[in-house]
């Protein structure tokens, strides 16, 4: 058990801790009572700046229209130019618009008109030292240091507010304009001096900073008492976790006794935690257990696919050069599953001396139903291929039997062809998949306009048909899956098949079946990157050499 200067310095079983518990909640209680009485000092300041702005402005609009009234009708309509207005009939609204704004506590009102780019006051009252001063504004003042939104309201016609300093003093202003009949406008306006303002304020904000200050040192005073109290039996459970962690997860009785005393003694959150762990440790007997099963059939399941991958690559041809002896062709194919298993397949072999069958095909989905759809529709091409006279009669058994009894709804894309090596006429059926590309003996690379097909294992009536086309001598042959089209980069960028002929053009070096295959593939994973790889690769070269000698 542990003592109480335990529980403030933080030693447990282990290094010694240099920094315990309790200073540290000492030091978060402190820093989020800091933060919080910051927070309210601010937002209390903001709260109580918006609601005088918000007077004020509803105070400015009052005056705004007052003065409206205050000023004689059609007053601004004959001001011209400096002696449109006699000083007395000026005088007279000067003297109207000061009592107006000394009674309503406004530093001051005005009007302003535009003559071109300039300025000027026609209307304004005088606070009363200017009156005694004899430094009041006089009529068509310029106003040389008018505010960008004065300019604003004059051009478009807005109501605008102001906060702004010059010679005058600091102000919150608003500006009406008045559109008047002859088409031309002035522009009421009203002053109040912020100086006021900002002493209310600061002291608004020191208020709310003495009331942070001592609701911080309550609140720290209060935390000190309480933080002791929930660290003490903290360490008791850190303690006995370290405990159970040392004896490899088994529980001692008498650490497990003191836990309990510890849940029922406390009624807070320390004693359900204490309780908790009571519990926890005996659902931690059972998941050990559990763990070890589930280890054990997932290291069961792991060698079971990796025995399936082993079987579904066996039942691929993989011996390169295949067909040793021969001059007329060359093969060479690769397939790279997205997971241990996957759904792409290809095949060849010879019916008979002078004819090649190979298929590429492409099952939807990866993964063990892939695998097993896989397998099924590679050995019904074996077998179809040996026994039909053309592609499509192959297509057509072959989705046949895919079709019928397809309860999981699966499909593949195919593509199979028969090579006749002696003139190189190729004759194929196309089941909705990919175009291959020829790489002519000259480099020329060109993608072959087939005809389409549909997918195989959907409708067991679709008739599929056959076409043909020619290699010469030194042609090759490239078939994929759409995991080479379709592979992914940075960027969620597809691979694309204009990126395929970039990378055949650059086989022209070396124009044979397994440095076309690999370069292709190389091609990808470079493109690719670290991204993981999404679909199954599956790649097959056919090079067409010419007729063997008789």
């Amino acid at each position: 058990m542990q003592s109480g200067n335990d529980a403030d310095g933080g030693a447990m079983s282990g290094r010694k801790r240099k920094f315990g518990l309790k200073p540290q909640l000492l030091l978060l209680l402190f820093a989020l009572n800091l933060i919080a009485a910051t927070a309210y000092s601010l937002v209390l300041y903001s709260i109580d700046r918006a609601e005088i702005l918000n007077g004020i402005d509803n105070q400015l609009v009052t005056a705004a229209n007052a003065v409206r009234e205050i000023i004689p009708d059609g007053y601004h309509d004959h001001i011209q130019h400096m002696d449109s207005v006699q000083h007395g009939e000026f005088d007279a609204v000067q003297d109207r618009l000061s009592r107006f704004a000394n009674r309503s506590g406004l530093a001051y009102v005005y009007t302003y008109m535009k003559f071109g780019s300039q300025i000027r006051t026609v209307a304004t009252s005088a606070t009363v030292a200017e009156m005694q001063a004899g430094s009041q504004t006089g009529f068509f003042a310029l106003y040389d240091t008018a505010p960008a939104k004065l300019h604003h309201s004059f051009t478009d016609g807005r109501v605008r507010f102001d906060e702004y300093s010059d010679s005058f003093g600091r102000f919150r202003s608003i500006y009406k304009p008045v559109r008047m009949r002859d088409g031309r406008t002035y522009v009421i306006g009203a002053d109040v001096d912020l100086h006021q303002l900002d002493a209310n304020l600061r002291e608004a904000l020191f208020q709310s900073i003495a009331v942070g200050v001592i609701m911080f040192a309550l609140s720290l005073a209060v935390g000190w008492m309480l933080i002791g109290r929930i660290v003490e039996p903290l360490a008791q459970l850190t303690a006995f976790t370290r405990g159970m962690e040392e004896r490899s997860f088994e529980p001692d009785e008498q650490e497990l006794e003191a836990i309990k005393q510890i849940g029922g003694a406390r009624g807070d959150e320390v004693g359900s935690l204490a309780e908790a762990m009571s519990g926890m440790i005996a659902r931690l007997q059972r998941y050990l257990i559990e763990v070890e099963t589930a280890t054990a059939a997932r290291e069961r399941v792991e060698g079971e696919l990796t025995a399936a991958r082993d079987i579904q690559v066996g039942m691929l041809p993989r011996k390169f050069p295949p067909f040793p002896g021969r001059t007329d062709l060359d093969v060479f194919a690769m397939l790279e599953p997205a997971k241990q298993v996957g759904g792409d397949l290809y095949d060849y072999f010879l019916i008979d001396r002078n004819r090649l069958f190979f298929v590429v095909g492409d099952v939807a989905g990866k993964g063990v139903p892939a695998a097993l759809f896989m397998a099924m529709t590679t050995t019904l091409f074996k077998a179809q291929a040996l026994s039909a006279a053309s592609t499509d009669e192959i297509m057509n058994r072959v989705n046949a039997e895919l079709a019928r009894d397809n309860v999981a709804e699966m499909f593949v894309t195919a593509f199979a062809g028969i090579l006749d090596l002696r003139d190189g006429r190729v004759t194929y059926s196309d089941g909705g998949h990919e175009a291959p590309f020829i790489v002519r003996a000259d480099g020329g690379v060109e993608r072959l306009k087939k005809k389409q097909g549909m997918a195989m294992g959907i409708f067991d009536d679709v008739e599929y048909q056959a076409d043909a086309f020619s290699l010469q001598p030194g042609d090759a042959l490239i078939l994929f899956t759409d995991g080479v089209s379709e592979a992914t980069g940075p960027d969620d960028e597809l691979y694309t098949a204009d990126r395929i002929r970039s990378a055949l053009e650059r086989t022209r070096e070396n124009p044979s079946a397994r440095f076309i295959a690999e370069g292709l593939a190389d091609s990808v994973r470079t493109f690719v990157g670290e991204i993981p790889q999404s679909d199954d690769i599956a790649i097959l070269v056919v090079c067409y050499e010419g007729p063997a000698p008789a």
